[in-house]
């Protein structure tokens, strides 16, 4: 008798904390959000009123602009260059079964494990000695160093997720290794690379403290220059600008739901 009302304590207490979790990590954004239509002049919680003040103020703000475009250029270029790369690592470790595989993959995932204060300490005077702080290329080229080890993650998953004697039988009825890889491989890992390059996205769209190290006025990035603006004021634009990236990554993982949904369904037709 004792045992099911004790099963029905703890899930009971499992879904109280689950919920007090969710509304704990949702706060900020039940406070952000309406801040951001707010008709005060200043950050205040509640809001007086409601006006679209802010974000007209946002996207009329030169410095806003340039900002969430650098952010896009960005985020995009870091996206395809750690598809590009972390798909090549993967099959290079998962598919070419080289020596030390183990050791490697965990040198492919160090940069997302170790502290990003430690990556931008020791990417500044490797970016500064080639000339490129300041620039957006320098911090394309770091924040792709970072997104990587995400994109391989998610391709190595891809790869172990089906047999290698599919691209045996392949290349035994004649099939080239390229294509092999296209009408093959391709197909298998198309979702890990598509689902790697969103997270990249918005591992770059997210990331401050290297762009704090590696960027200018004239490369400042959407996350560095609410930065800067939260330093010397406390207007509700911040908050506006803080809405919109929330409500972008809430896309991307919105898109990243959807395709692991369309994958899964996928396979079980396949099956």
């Amino acid at each position: 008798m004792m045992w099911p009302l004790f099963n029905r304590l703890v899930k009971a207490l499992s879904l109280a904390v689950t919920a007090v979790s969710v509304i704990y990590m949702l706060t900020p954004i039940l406070v952000i959000v309406p801040v951001s239509f707010s008709s005060d002049r200043y950050i205040s919680f509640p809001v007086p009123g409601y006006s679209l003040q802010w974000y007209e103020k946002m996207l009329g703000s030169e410095g806003y602009r340039l900002a969430i475009w650098n952010t896009l250029i960005t985020g995009t270029s870091v996206a395809a260059i750690a598809a590009i790369f972390g798909t090549l690592a993967a099959l290079s470790i998962v598919r070419g079964k080289v020596r030390f595989g183990r050791a490697l993959t965990g040198l492919a995932v160090a940069p997302l494990i170790m502290p990003q204060i430690i990556v931008a300490i020791g990417a500044y005077p490797i970016v500064a000695s080639i000339g490129l702080i300041g620039t957006k290329l320098g911090v394309i080229l770091v924040h792709s160093a970072i997104a990587l080890p995400l994109v391989f993650i998610t391709v190595s998953s891809s790869l172990r997720s089906y047999s290698p004697n599919m691209e045996l039988a392949a290349m035994t009825l004649g099939a080239n290794d390229w294509h092999t890889f296209v009408h093959v491989t391709w197909p298998m890992i198309r979702l890990g690379v598509i689902v790697g390059a969103i997270f990249a996205f918005a591992a770059s769209f997210d990331e401050i403290i290297i762009a704090l190290f590696l960027t200018d006025a004239s490369s400042v990035t959407l996350p560095v220059y609410m930065w800067n603006e939260l330093r010397f004021q406390m207007e509700p634009t911040i908050a506006a600008a803080s809405a919109l990236a929330i409500v972008v990554s809430l896309s991307l993982l919105s898109a990243v739901a959807l395709l692991q949904r369309a994958g899964h369904k996928k396979f079980r037709e396949q099956r």
